[in-house]
């Protein structure tokens, strides 16, 4: 791939998520150690990874590929005790065997992937303390992106989530020049985009190792990979397990060159204010585990003037953060009025969500969608019953006021001058 793009088209929109310098301004050509407060960055492959740590968070990445490696061969070493034993049935062999074949050339290919990245599963102690998610917690969302959706089988998924971020790009009757998508896990949805709209250069930032590895593998590198897949509880006339081979998408334009993988966290976002025209928020806004207000400053700080965000995805809270901000989409509206945003478009649908072809079980969402467009002046609108915008949207800067000294005070009773 031409490494020329990733310095001229990516780096510039970067900065250092610790001190906030700007990447041209405190970064060596090429180099990803920032001069300003000395903190050093690393890459995965071609993918810049950004965090306040630094190096240190890729030990993170490694621990939790040490945890997942671990778990994948004691699950496969208590298999293939199973299928040692003389007391099976054929039907029960058959199914213990599908099960281990799946999970095998999973571990083998997963780790393979996560190796040629340069995360290599590594027990550490010390991070052994943090609470640290689970790299498969996700791994459905590989399925659903890259191969559960073939020419055999296909599945309306991942076409239904494509036609309802165009439909409001079609709706605003412009052509984006510069696309984020904050979440963008396995990477299907940002390439569909990116390969549909056609703009000046796409960023897919995700913090999930493996999602940005196989983005990039399949993406960039247009590398297939094969993948295995396996249920739990029995479907009748179903598989117990599959295996699927992820193939690159098709890209006869070079399209590929202008879409990148970042790895970075939105509460310490690696990218400079104002960077982009238009941010894709797919499946994010209840996950994030934050404050959706806050959430709001961070794409309102990233959005240049007359820019839009176009979110979609449900409101399924997870279940750590306090009800009180478990918000609906009517407090959420409030908050990008106040946040000087105004509400373009917004609908919601119910549709199909993680439908897999060897499951008879399945699941739908009800998905809101909508476009907001940044002002572009930092005036805030006001709300009724809310006394000042700044109050409730903490990003919000507070306006200038003349308060009284201790010299003052005898010259003001109850904030009147007397």
């Amino acid at each position: 791939m031409n490494n020329n793009f990733l310095q001229t088209l990516l780096y510039p929109l970067l900065a250092c998520p610790r001190c906030g310098t700007p990447h041209d301004s405190s970064f060596e050509q090429g180099e990803t150690v920032c001069t300003h407060c000395k903190i050093a960055h690393f890459q995965i492959g071609e993918i810049p990874c950004f965090f306040p740590s630094g190096t240190e968070h890729k030990l993170i990445w490694q621990f939790q590929a040490g945890v997942m490696q671990k778990t994948a061969i004691h699950g496969l070493e208590s298999i293939a005790e199973s299928l040692s034993r003389y007391d099976l049935s054929n039907a029960t062999r058959q199914r213990l065997g599908e099960i281990y074949h799946s999970c095998e050339l999973s571990q083998v290919n997963t780790f393979n992937l996560l190796e040629q990245y340069g995360i290599t599963p590594l027990i550490n102690e010390q991070v052994n303390q943090m609470n640290i998610g689970d790299l498969s917690e996700y791994y459905d969302l590989i399925l659903r992106d890259w191969a559960w959706d073939t020419t055999e089988n296909p599945s309306t998924e991942n076409q239904n989530a494509l036609n309802r971020v165009i439909s409001q790009i079609d709706a605003l009757n412009i052509k984006p020049k510069k696309i984020l998508v904050l979440g963008a896990g396995a990477g299907r949805l940002s390439w569909d985009i990116h390969s549909h709209v056609k703009p000046e250069i796409s960023v897919a930032l995700d913090s999930h190792p493996l999602m940005l590895s196989i983005s990039d593998w399949l993406i960039r590198q247009q590398q297939p990979i094969a993948l295995g897949e396996f249920k739990i509880f029995p479907q009748i006339g179903f598989q117990s397990g599959q295996v699927h081979t992820l193939t690159p998408p098709a890209d006869p334009e070079n399209l590929r060159e202008r879409w990148f993988g970042l790895g970075g966290n939105i509460w310490h976002m690696p990218i400079q204010a104002g960077s982009f025209d238009m941010i894709i928020t797919p499946w994010l806004v209840d996950v994030t585990g934050g404050d959706v207000r806050d959430l709001i400053g961070v794409v309102s700080n990233l959005l240049a003037p007359g820019g839009h965000w176009i979110n979609t995805g449900p409101l399924l809270f997870t279940r750590h953060i306090p009800v009180q901000i478990k918000y609906n989409s009517p407090e959420i509206k409030e908050f990008l009025t106040l946040s000087g945003f105004k509400l373009v478009t917004d609908n919601v649908q119910v549709s199909d969500h993680l439908v897999s072809p060897i499951e008879a079980r399945g699941r739908t969402e009800q998905i809101w969608t909508f476009t907001a467009s940044k002002s572009a002046t930092p005036d805030a609108n006001t709300v009724d019953g809310v006394a000042a915008p700044w109050l409730v949207m903490h990003h919000l800067p507070v306006p200038p006021s003349n308060y009284s000294t201790k010299e003052d005070r005898k010259s003001y009773v109850k904030g009147k001058s007397v």
